[in-house]
């Protein structure tokens, strides 16, 4: 079992990737410095794949620029993992923390995942802020791995595996939501994604420069926040009903 670790880093943000690389080495964590997508001061028309008449539809508003290079980093790592042989992706952005236990419990979480071959699964949140409508699977050192049927929607730590990672690139590759949007809003609809409780990886305190201005920048219209409500419950009852059907034995 390979497992690859890639630790996404701006140009410029030495502060960040010294700290990051400093947590990553004291647990012993071997990674490779992903350098991310810049997108700031660039048209919105320029990116490719970028469709901004299905943001605005489902997400109430355009993506900003710092949103449309955090989702081509993620689509970066992926791809370089697909171009190896590893067998699993762990992606982490820099303005991270670990668990003291973060290394031990990971690779006792994936020795198990890749032993135990009836559980389906594309993406693990590592990193998640809240655990809502999910099932328990195992507990490993005191922290629960979850079938998270809705999924977590912070990407400060995911864990791919290939086909997960296969699976993206087929549906992933067109950008209309920021890619924790897009994550939750796939992961939830096909019942693939599993997420750890409590967290393997906190923020650090440092705010991500991919995306440090999503929060301040981003018009909060009533138009943006009636498209989240709706999208939020359309998510929940899908994650409700796929939680019914695994019960029920109708899903693995």
């Amino acid at each position: 079992m390979k497992v690859e670790t890639y630790l996404i880093n701006l140009d410029g943000s030495d502060e960040r990737l010294k700290n990051a690389s400093e947590i990553l080495t004291n647990q012993n964590v071997k990674f490779e410095r992903f350098p991310a997508v810049d997108g700031r001061g660039k048209p919105l028309e320029d990116f490719e794949n970028y469709n901004d008449e299905k943001a605005k539809k489902i997400m109430g508003r355009s993506l900003l620029n710092g949103e449309i290079g955090c989702y081509l980093s993620h689509i970066g790592c992926i791809k370089k993992f697909l171009s190896s042989d590893a067998d699993y992706l762990v992606v982490l952005e820099d303005d991270m923390k670990l668990s003291n236990d973060y290394k031990k419990t990971l690779d006792q979480v994936l020795d198990f995942l890749h032993n135990n071959k009836i559980i389906y699964w594309n993406l693990i949140n590592i990193g998640a802020k809240k655990r809502k409508i999910y099932t328990n699977i195992q507990t490993f050192n005191g922290h629960e791995l979850l079938h998270a049927y809705y999924f977590p929607i912070r990407t400060i730590g995911l864990v791919w595996s290939r086909k997960g990672a296969e699976e993206f690139i087929q549906h992933g590759l067109e950008i209309f939501m920021p890619i924790d949007n897009y994550l939750q809003y796939w992961l939830s609809e096909n019942s693939k994604g599993l997420s750890i409780w409590e967290p393997l990886v906190k923020p650090s305190g440092f705010e991500s420069e991919i995306d440090i201005n999503r929060s301040s920048k981003r018009k909060k219209t009533f138009i943006f926040g009636l498209k989240k409500q709706m999208r939020t419950w359309r998510i929940r009852f899908i994650a409700i009903i796929n939680k019914l059907l695994s019960k029920n034995g109708s899903r693995n």
